[in-house]
């Protein structure tokens, strides 16, 4: 065949090939890469089919020095990518399986191998863990928020016992009769604060501030612009302060804005809401009202403001409020009301506080011009008849314009948001992710196409490389050594370290399991 290199002597044959000069079968094959630093010559090369993973790893190194004789490089294990699926087999079973003949020319990618991490440690909690947050940005610190309405902060040297916890719990949440349990805590970007939100409908944000290895916590403000559970909150930096995102299972996503200035509030204090007289005798204390997919600036009343309360900057509306036949009553919640997941949109590094992300019960990919008054200017669906029967549960940003999103339906999604049509998928989706709805995802932080995925109905984290959806890279199992694997005892969040090189996982097991390992994400720079 004509314009098909032969590999030269000089190279040597790895192992496994025939000896004695026997004859076997051949395919050619073209290697490709985006690692410019690993690149080789342009093929095709004729390899035989029996060779694996590891022989094309040796070919490429071999192939790389030869380019590079004045570089002493150390052997990189590398995986090797055909048609979206990681090769696990033999060239030639690879062929038989995917009904081609060795006549057939193979266009493989190949990627630095990523190994999967060890288990390092368990941190115990009182109840589930909703929440982790791994991104504080002074010191390796695992935030966690849990079912018994408590934060806790632990540090990766003492697994025994939380640094510092502390209770989001006030008496009026109490004696209202209203769930405790916290759903979602993030740390805000300047690393000096925390916001929470969970079933009482509140969003809070705490002051923290470590001072000789002591931490103190302060309640800064709450928000109750939600008349049902917080399922998820996301924090940015603002133009003057840190940007608060919170979405509720009332169909709403709320903005909020923590100002430069700000003061707090005694925690030991309850937080009230105004009393109607209040509201009757200072009008900028009402809340202006917002059309179904606008943003409005809303001033807080200064007595508000002196009980710790502030109003919400925008209110946007993932799911169209809906009346009641009845009673004419607004914002009835629905079915599919609820908003699952929000993010601010990554720009390179950062995240942007001007554009943001919502998914939700009813099947719908959002995303919101907030810089231009909370414009909805993507809506993007699955690529199914009715979208409402497959909620969207979790969300997680790859790239800059690449979403992951995991759906009740137990699939993975990712989503081109350059596109704007109802169905703008990357043609990619994972089906059968894991045994039950997809409850958590996470990005890594270094590289676009890692990501890993959590399910509340199974005792495992699996990892995933965007460019090979058929298998995950790597199952990491949360359960006790020793211990069950029951579905009660399944992953509802995680989290990736700063660095990328730790996976926390958190859930019904009520504890937080840290695996640790290196140079993951290492071939690839977040877009």
């Amino acid at each position: 065949m004509s314009g098909i290199n032969d590999l030269s002597p000089s190279l040597g044959t790895p192992s496994g090939s025939i000896a004695g000069g026997a004859t076997e079968p051949t395919v050619p094959i073209v290697l490709t890469t985006s690692l410019d630093q690993y690149a080789i010559p342009s093929g095709p090369y004729m390899v035989p089919v029996s060779w694996r993973r590891t022989h094309l790893s040796t070919l490429v190194n071999r192939l790389v020095s030869a380019s590079d004789a004045d570089t002493a490089r150390a052997a990189i294990p590398f995986d090797f990518i055909v048609h979206s699926s990681l090769l696990r087999t033999t060239l030639g079973e690879y062929l038989e399986s995917s009904g081609l003949t060795s006549e057939s020319t193979l266009t493989i990618e190949y990627v630095r191998s990523t190994l999967p991490p060890t288990r390092l440690a368990a941190f115990e909690h009182d109840d589930w863990v909703a929440s982790i947050d791994c991104s504080f940005a002074l010191a390796n610190v695992y935030m966690t928020s849990s079912y018994d309405g408590s934060v806790r902060l632990f540090s990766p040297s003492n697994p025994t016992q939380a640094e510092h916890t502390w209770s989001t719990i006030n008496k009026a949440t109490v004696q209202g009769g209203k769930n405790t349990s916290l759903c979602s805590a993030k740390w805000t970007p300047p690393a000096d604060g925390l916001v929470t939100g969970g079933m009482d409908g509140r969003v809070q944000l705490w002051s923290v501030e470590q001072v000789e290895h002591e931490w103190t916590t302060r309640l800064k403000w709450q928000g109750e612009a939600h008349n049902a559970p917080v399922a998820a909150v996301d924090t940015a930096q603002g133009p003057q302060g840190s940007s608060v995102l919170s979405a509720g299972w009332d169909g709403i996503v709320a903005v909020w804005d923590d100002l430069i200035g700000t003061t707090g509030v005694d925690s030991d204090q309850d937080v009230e809401q105004q009393d109607d007289d209040d509201d009757d005798d200072d009008p900028t204390s009402k809340r202006r009202k917002t059309s179904s997919n606008g943003r409005k600036a809303v001033k807080t009343s200064s007595s508000a403001t002196k009980r710790g309360i502030i109003d919400a900057t925008m209110i946007l509306y993932h799911a169209q409020p809906t009346a009641h036949a009845v009673t004419g009553a607004k914002n009835v919640l629905t079915a599919t009301s609820r908003v699952t997941s929000v993010e601010f949109e990554r720009s390179s590094s950062a995240k942007n506080s001007n554009r943001a992300w919502s998914i939700g019960y009813n099947g719908v990919l959002k995303g919101w011009d907030l810089g231009s008054g909370g414009i909805a200017h993507t809506s993007l669906s699955l690529p199914s008849s009715t979208a409402e029967s497959r909620p969207m549960l979790s969300l997680t940003q790859l790239s800059a314009s690449t979403l992951a999103v995991g759906s009740m339906d137990r699939a993975i999604h990712l989503f081109d948001t350059r596109s704007s049509s109802s169905a703008g998928t990357l043609g990619v989706s994972i089906s059968n992710a894991h045994r039950g709805p997809i409850d958590a995802l996470a990005a890594h932080p270094l590289d676009s196409n890692l990501f890993a995925s959590a399910s509340g109905l199974e005792c495992g984290v699996k990892v995933w490389d965007a460019r090979s959806s058929k298998k995950a890279l790597f199952t990491l199992d949360t359960a006790a050594v020793g211990g069950d694997k029951r579905d009660d005892k399944g992953v509802l969040a995680l989290d990736w370290s700063r660095d990328g090189q730790e996976v926390v996982a958190g859930g019904k097991d009520k504890r937080i399991t840290v695996f640790r390992g290196s140079a993951i994400g290492q071939s690839d720079q977040r877009a």
